[in-house]
């Protein structure tokens, strides 16, 4: 499997799965531009980067090793999925103070993604949001 850390230059079929190594989100990042690029999507790019981002900013931040991105291209959507091994659900946070530097990360994935939600599994959980085409 590739690691985010990694570079990938050929996206094959509907579907990639890396490994999100602490430490390398801008790879992540620049795995969601060149996947969304080679669908023919790039209208989607920042929404999807911006999304992905902070998905993987929290799975980093709050979830736990091993975390693994998935990028699919499903009817009129780009799904972003984000596995870990924490039971912990991520949240819309309440800012109290304007001018905090975190906890809008899922107040923005809400505002740019159709849908987005949570999957409880054995060892932990995926996190996925919905880009619309």
């Amino acid at each position: 499997m590739p690691t985010a850390q990694g570079t990938m230059n050929v996206v094959e079929g509907d579907s990639i799965e890396v490994d999100v190594v602490e430490g390398h989100a801008r790879q992540a990042r620049r795995v969601i531009t060149q996947t969304v690029e080679a669908w023919g999507l790039p209208h989607l790019t920042r929404g999807a980067v911006m999304v992905g981002h902070e998905l993987v900013a929290n799975a980093l931040r709050h979830g736990l090793p091993p975390a693994v991105m998935r990028l699919l291209r499903r009817g009129d959507a780009v799904v972003i999925e984000i596995d870990d091994a924490s039971e912990q659900v991520p949240h819309i946070a309440v800012i109290d103070n304007s001018t905090s530097t975190s906890g809008r990360g899922m107040y923005i994935v809400s505002k740019l993604a159709r849908a987005w939600g949570v999957r409880p599994h054995q060892g932990g959980k995926t996190v996925w949001a919905e880009i619309a085409f």
